[in-house]
């Protein structure tokens, strides 16, 4: 911790040198978006020599210090595009700088006969402050949601049942198109097409003028929208042993405006089987469940969605878009129980009773969101039609992926209406009834954000923003319990176990932030401050539990360019995690026979500290990173399972102390040879919980590492073949611990027709090793579980392409205006 502190530190004072300067800007020829991290490099014209060399900075600017007087070659190189030369640059002995002004970079592309495709991009890209994944690069989420995806990128872990976690954490926050998802993480994370996704933006530390919330950092989730002059869409259909969906995607652009509208239907189904030990001691019985079972859990959800990107003037952009859906989840199980009860001394068996526990839930409901965005650029930064045969991106402008002189203002509303039937109900050895609870939930909530920012360039190399926001979330819940009478055979309602509460949530924020470029240092300051309003009242409270809350938020990222095209980046981030209502609900609530829950509503904030420094070098195609990182957790929320009564455990949060992590990352993208790419992705940390529970003080650690190798082979110009492999070990927990497992993968994708039409064939956990367990350890309570998911998993993907651009050589005389520019298009031969 002391080594990675005193690294990042010292990043703080790097200097650059000054001297002679060759500057440029590297943009990407369609989009006019600056290239960040591209390669520079300066020959000799006499004997071809590199002599330096650097990457691009922010906005795909670059400097080069200490060149000498001479005349050169500048050789510009991406991944994924073609590579640019320019020739004859001359410097004098007189020239303190050399600018040589904007290079646009042209995608690279392989020409076939009535199609051209772009070259591989690659998988993940970094930014000063994220990571940017390409999502059509993982075929073997194709068909999939998001959490597919997520399966394949590095510093997520993702377990066998699809829950996700960022850095070992599963307090992040979720956001669409730059703006926070009013559902929960893993719902919305669930509830969206791997193929409705362009890219996937990790942040593990965002800078303070995203919404703190989400301890862990932030994944914002990309969603495809086609600027190109015309009509265009695709269709994709996928079926499989545990899935039947698909989504169709439809743009129509204009000059003046751009619209699309999507529909999507999914339908997952997972069936697994589970193994527990539960040990309950008492001072004169020791209790000995042990459960097999079997449950099957399926997920569905449709959903339509559309907006209109209105170009008023050559400043102004006006957008609004909406969404509607429906998400049900289902699931089911039958456990055979075996309890035995024995005397804690000898161990003698008093007696055994055998039970059968059968399981019913259902949760869903429908969702609505719209969303309306105005920006407004300043003086002669205007918004122009866009590159040729394009309109402008108003995702990149939403998200402040540009640096002009502008105003955006954005206001949204969203309402997620959800139901929950929970059933449970247990046969003895005689089959008789003996038991019997159903749990009734409802939990309509609305959510409402304004958002104002400005930004201003105060020169070239420097930008300052700046912006306010106000978020009012307010819902029901309610919850009611009913007890089946044996006798009569009806559900009697148990008023001591229902209540109905009203939630309240308002957050109001102020952010201020400061991008400059000195030399080869990149800098990134920023502090936010959220003051935060809560209120939970209930039906059976006189008085309102109310929070009040003011915490301040700093954020500090850095680059520095180092010779030998080395990036060096470096931040710090302090964020917050909120506990989520149903963990401050103090009320119960019965999941099944042998297990009850309730919330916390004393429960405070947790609060997080992190830590990055990374390095990364490129080799030619090639890239490797290096990534260390050191995060605390203050007042850290842990799920604490107790005795309830002799055969009941009661489920609780609590906040136990602090926990503590520092690891490694090492990234590498390799292309080996044009039919063979490798992409491998390691992690270690080191993890300790301590603190006081239950008045005793307690430390867990352990050492973690994960592993995830893909293998991407391509043969001749139309056949891929990917190969994945994913280990999760052992992690530490307050009362005990957890592990991951192995699972490999494998998917086949061909082009038909002229790249028309795309078929992929997945296969899921090939060998059926994917499984987890948990143990949890108290001086009254043990518990060891298991669970395997059915596997080998496979599906069938189509993906057909509505309108197939061509793109003409400019050898037949045309150039990009001649194609776009008087908006005429040519469809592709369906």
């Amino acid at each position: 911790m002391k080594i990675l502190r005193q690294l990042f530190i010292a990043s703080l004072f790097l200097l650059p040198l000054h001297a002679a300067t060759l500057s440029g800007t590297i943009k990407d020829q369609r989009s006019e978006k600056g290239l960040e991290f591209a390669n520079v490099a300066v020959y000799t014209l006499e004997d071809e020599q590199i002599i330096t060399g650097t990457m691009s900075g922010l906005d795909g600017v670059f400097r080069i210090f200490n060149v000498p007087s001479g005349i050169f070659e500048i050789v510009v190189s991406y991944m994924g595009y073609e590579r640019e030369v320019i020739a004859d640059v001359a410097i004098s002995e007189n020239d303190r700088s050399v600018d040589i002004g904007t290079v646009l970079m042209k995608p690279a592309t392989l020409k076939m006969d009535n199609v051209v495709v772009e070259a591989e991009k690659p998988a993940v890209s970094y930014r000063i402050d994220k990571r940017i994944i390409d999502a059509s690069q993982f075929m073997i989420a194709q068909g999939g949601t998001a959490v597919d995806i997520l399966e394949n990128v590095p510093s997520i872990d993702v377990d066998i049942e699809g829950n996700v976690s960022l850095r070992g954490s599963s307090n992040f926050t979720v956001m669409i198109d730059g703006r926070p998802s009013v559902l929960e993480p893993q719902d919305a994370l669930e509830s969206i097409p791997a193929t409705s996704i362009e890219n996937i933006e990790i942040m593990t530390n965002a800078s303070a003028k995203f919404e703190s919330e989400g301890g862990a950092g932030v994944i914002n989730l990309i969603t495809r929208r086609d600027q190109r002059i015309g009509i265009n869409g695709v269709v994709n259909l996928n079926v499989g042993t545990n899935n039947l969906g698909g989504n169709i995607l439809l743009n129509y652009t204009r000059p003046k405006y751009n619209t699309y509208l999507s529909f999507d239907y999914n339908q997952r189904r997972f069936k697994g089987e589970s193994y527990v030990q539960r040990i309950l001691t008492y001072p004169d019985t020791l209790s000995e469940y042990l459960s097999n079972g079997s449950s099957e859990r399926s997920r569905s959800g449709l959903g339509l969605r559309g907006g209109i990107d209105w170009f008023i003037t050559k400043n102004d952009i006006f957008g609004i878009s909406a969404h509607i859906g429906s998400n049900a989840s289902n699931s089911n199980s039958e456990t055979e129980y075996e309890i035995n009860f024995r005397d804690p001394v000898s161990d003698d068996l008093y007696g055994t009773e055998y039970y059968t526990n059968y399981q019913f839930s259902t949760r869903g409901g429908s969702r609505f969101s719209v969303n309306a965005d105005y920006t407004h650029k300043f003086n002669n930064n205007s918004v122009q039609p866009g590159p040729a045969g394009k309109a402008p991106n108003l995702n990149e402008l939403v998200s402040g992926s540009t640096r002009a002189h502008q105003l955006r203002i954005n206001a949204s509303y969203s309402n997620w209406d959800m139901d929950e039937l929970s059933h449970t109900f247990l046969i003895d050895e005689f089959a008789d009834t003996s038991e019997g609870k159903k749990t009734e939930s409802i939990g309509p909530s609305n959510n409402a954000r304004f958002k104002i920012e400005y930004m201003l360039p105060l020169s070239e190399d420097q930008t300052f923003e700046a912006g306010l926001q106000s978020r009012f979330g307010w819902r029901e819940n309610g919850n009611n319990v009913y007890y089946l009478n044996t006798l009569s055979g009806e559900y009697e309602k148990q008023d001591n176990y229902s209540y109905l509460i009203g939630y309240e949530q308002n957050t109001y924020s102020a952010f201020a932030l400061f991008s400059a470029q000195y030399g080869l240092l990149g800098i990134q300051p920023a502090l936010r401050a959220e003051y935060t309003y809560r209120s939970i009242l209930s039906d059976s409270q006189d008085s309102a539990f109310v929070v009040n809350r003011l915490h301040f938020f700093p954020t500090l990222h850095l680059s520095y360019e180092l010779p030998g095209q080395i990036q060096l980046m470096s931040s710090y981030t302090r964020r917050i995690s909120r506990p989520r209502g149903w963990q401050f609900q103090p009320f119960y609530t019965w999941p099944d026979a042998y297990n009850i829950q309730i919330g916390n509503p004393e429960l405070l904030p947790e609060m997080r500290d992190s830590y990055d420094l990374g390095i990364q070098k490129r080799f030619g195609k090639s890239f490797v990173s290096l990534d260390a990182y050191y995060n605390t957790t203050h007042n850290k929320i842990e799920r604490i399972q107790s005795v309830y009564a002799e055969d009941v455990i009661l489920s609780t949060y609590e906040n136990v102390g602090r926990d503590y992590s520092i690891g490694v990352e090492l990234m590498g993208n390799l292309n080996f040879y044009k039919w063979w790419m490798m992409n491998l992705n390691t992690r270690f940390y080191y993890y300790q919980v301590k603190g006081e529970l239950y008045g005793e003080d307690f430390s867990r650690d352990s050492k973690n590492y994960s592993i995830r190798l893909r293998n991407t082979f391509v043969i001749g110009q139309n056949t891929r073949i990917q190969v994945g492999v994913n280990y999760r070990s052992r992690s530490a927990t307050a009362q005990g611990s957890s592990s991951g497992g192995i699972m490999t993968d494998l998917s086949v994708r061909q082009d038909l027709f002229d790249g028309k039409l795309t078929a992929t064939l997945q296969v899921r956990d090939i060998f059926g090793t994917g499984f987890h367990n948990h143990e949890i350890s108290t001086p009254t309570y043990y518990t060891y579980s298991e669970f395997y998911r059915q596997s080998p998993m496979i599906s069938l993907n189509f993906s057909l392409k509505i309108n197939n651009y061509r793109e003409r050589n400019r050898e037949n005389g045309l150039n990009d205006e001649d194609e776009f520019g008087n908006g005429n298009i040519e469809m592709g031969d369906m």
